[in-house]
């Protein structure tokens, strides 16, 4: 929920520029571009109801309008800063009398007030005060800051307002109420300016201030508007944990040694139970997920991408090959020997036969491959609702133009087996009278054929079958691509996987069997298609098939490796260092669509800009798009600045494990298994993430002396 509790709607100062002017309209077309939900109307040393008014109607239901002002403070020997009042809007009335008074017979340039005449005139009043902060110019000296915290005397009244968003992550939720507004100078530009954002949404100006003042009804009324699910987390296999998850950000911080690592496995399983998609890193065992990840493990080979052929029948032709003898001369001679031992076989022509020789047609190889297609076609078709898409004329008509190709191809096989078969038939009929005549007559009938033809086409088959096989080895490799993420000047890093056919450069782990044996398969195959009519084919057949018999292959698929590597954009191997390897996996969870991530120690190898600038954004992203986001982490980037609506924190004491639970919008943590042991949120972060208070306050020192 964005929030702007320091926006000008008027130039009062001549300093201020034209572009502070905004008419109601260009005020609701920025206020809805920039998807802000609470505004403060804070222009200098003035407060124009009339304008207040105006502005609220025009954006009512879009956006709460807030009165302020914003007021130039000087104490004595002091320096000049300046203080935002923002107040009840059911107060603006009211509010708008104070304003006057306090800058009766002022004037709006130069006009300066104490921090003493300002409470007098707003001490009354539902208000908060915003003083500029840090290098928020001009800032509140230290010792003013501490006498308005003193005036005020309820300290969630009281905030500060860094520069930028930067700052503000530095200060915020270490006892510091931090906010940044737009301080917009140009309306035309007001969606570019920074805002602050409510992680837990709030109505009213009332329940913004019990939210500051961590009133814990409303900061669990607000909790409960968003989704939770109740799980069981095992930090150690004897040992259950009740623990409630937001879809939002939840962390896991505390001490090491404390099983927040089972913590997030085990949440990760109790999630999936729930029949939710998990997501996982686990920063320890980056090594062996990378690995996993170069894996070939359920990989599979798609023929169709290599534009190769299964040859599945091929191969079975090859097994099932028998090779065809030309007819044995002394047949030759054994005819004529017995040629007239009986006149009424002399009279039977049909003994001196020769057999019919076919010849296929030059489209039946073509009607036995689109046979195949259309079977496969009219099956897919089928399962399609042409209603879903055609009128009902054109679903008619389409289904019979398929069902007449269909016909009509069905038609043309089967003319070419009937071609086939007749021929056959013949000759076998020929060959069964034959054989019956030489039974009865003790005489040798002439030979149907010299046998040529079939040895010279069972062998032309053969080789036919070998050219295919090799032609579908030598196609082209496939290479596929699939981001992992991203590097800071090496750009996009991607998992490149590569399908080819066996070849030289082939290497082992790229095939699920022996590559050797692979190799002699295809020389065999190789020494077959330059040999098909030598007289030792039958012998080179036999190891052939002994080899394919051994492999269990079936279709060329055992013949296409697969290997993946890692390559840059451009194309070129890269190897990520472990750190990188790390930055890569945990992008690659985080953009995985899923309905919950669990991460174990992201930061884990990685640096802390990299953390704050790449990968808590990503979180919070989640985060908003109401995933569940559970991180266990010891970087203060992840675990504060994401303020996550559950926060579970491990200790031990004396060999004794506490869990505790709870989150910085209470600023509490208690113990699940004694609701009296509470610890503040605040101190237990600061000591966990940060190492001390005196410690973060060093680096706050650090931070004020530089420009950050």
């Amino acid at each position: 929920m964005k929030i702007d509790l320091h926006c000008h709607t008027k130039a009062i100062k001549k300093g201020d520029g034209k572009g502070r002017n905004v008419t109601p309209e260009l005020f609701k077309e920025k206020i809805q571009d920039a998807d802000i939900k609470i505004v403060a109307i804070t222009n200098h040393n003035a407060f124009d109801i009339e304008q207040y008014r105006i502005l609220s109607e025009t954006v009512n239901g879009i956006c709460l309008v807030w009165p302020g002002v914003e007021i130039d403070v000087l104490e004595p020997e002091s320096k000049r800063w300046h203080l935002i009042v923002v107040v009840n809007p059911k107060e603006s009335d009211k509010f708008s009398d104070s304003v006057k008074k306090l800058f009766k017979n002022c004037n709006f340039e130069d006009s300066m007030h104490t921090l003493d005449e300002i409470y007098e005139a707003f001490k009354d009043h539902d208000a908060i005060y915003i003083a500029h902060f840090h290098q928020k110019n001009p800032a509140v000296p230290e010792g003013d800051g501490e006498k308005l915290d003193r005036l005020i005397g309820e300290p969630f009244r009281v905030f500060k307002e860094t520069a930028n968003e930067n700052t503000m992550g530095v200060f915020a939720n270490y006892r510091y109420n931090v906010l940044v507004g737009s301080d917009v100078k140009d309306w035309t530009k007001y969606e570019q300016c920074s805002f602050s954002e409510l992680k837990l949404p709030v109505d009213s100006f009332e329940q913004f201030c019990l939210l500051a003042k961590r009133d814990e009804n409303v900061v669990q009324t607000l909790l409960n508007r968003k989704d939770s699910k109740k799980l069981i987390a095992h930090p150690a296999s004897n040992v259950s944990l009740d623990i409630q998850l937001y879809a939002d950000m939840n962390i896991i911080f505390g001490q090491k040694g404390t099983g927040k690592t089972e913590i997030i496995k085990t949440l990760c399983e109790s999630m999936k139970s729930c029949g939710l998609k998990c997501v996982s890193y686990i920063a320890t065992e980056r090594e062996d997920s990378f690995k996993t990840l170069l894996g070939l493990k359920g990989v599979a080979i798609d023929l169709e991408k290599m534009h190769a052929d299964d040859c599945e029948e091929v191969f079975q032709t090859i097994t099932e090959w028998v090779d065809s003898n030309p007819e044995h001369y002394g047949n030759y001679l054994k005819w004529k020997k017995t040629e007239g031992n009986n006149a009424n076989k002399t009279r039977m022509k049909i003994t001196h036969a020769s057999a019919l020789t076919r010849e296929a047609t030059e489209n039946e190889d073509l009607h036995k491959e689109d046979k195949k297609s259309i079977d496969v076609i009219y099956r897919d078709f089928d399962g399609i609702n042409l209603e879903e898409y055609l009128n009902e004329d054109d679903s008619r008509q389409l289904r019979e133009l398929i069902g007449r190709l269909k016909t009509s191809i069905y038609d043309h096989r089967r003319n070419d087996l009937i071609d086939e078969q007749a021929v056959h038939l013949v000759n076998f009929s020929i060959n069964k009278i034959k054989a019956i005549a030489d039974r009865s007559t003790n005489s040798v009938s002439k030979p149907s054929s010299t046998g040529l033809t079939s040895f010279v086409e069972s062998r032309l088959a053969l080789l036919k079958a070998v050219k295919k096989i090799l032609k579908n080895l030598s196609v082209d490799e496939v290479n596929e691509t699939e981001k992992i993420g991203s590097l800071d000047e090496k750009g996009d890093i991607l998992i490149n996987t590569k399908y080819r056919m066996l070849c030289e450069e082939s290497k082992t782990d790229e095939f699920k069997m022996g590559i050797r044996k692979l190799k002699e398969v295809k020389l065999k195959l190789e020494y077959i298609d330059g040999h098909a009519f030598e007289s030792d084919l039958s012998d080179s057949m036999s190891q052939l098939n002994e080899l394919i018999d051994e492999l269990g292959i079936k279709d060329i698929k055992p013949f296409v490796g697969c290997s993946k590597q890692i390559v840059n954009e451009t194309g070129d191997l890269y190897t990520p260092s472990n750190g990188e390897k790390g930055m890569l996996l945990l992008q690659r969870a985080i953009m995985e669509d899923a309905d919950a991530y669990f991460l174990d120690e992201p930061e884990l190898g990685m640096g802390n800009s990299y953390i704050d600038t790449s990968i808590r954004p990503m979180l919070i992203n989640l985060s908003k798009r109401h995933k569940y986001v559970t991180v266990a982490t010891h970087n203060a980037n992840i675990a504060v600045r994401t303020l996550p609506y559950m926060s579970i924190y491990r200790t031990h004491c004396n060999g004794e494990y506490f869990t505790y639970t709870g989150n910085p919008f209470s600023d509490k943590l208690v113990n699940i298994d004694d609701e009296k042991d509470v610890l503040n949120w605040a101190e237990e972060s600061l000591k966990s993430l940060e190492g001390s208070r005196d410690a973060f306050y060093e680096r706050k020192d650090i931070y004020e002396s530089n420009n950050t």
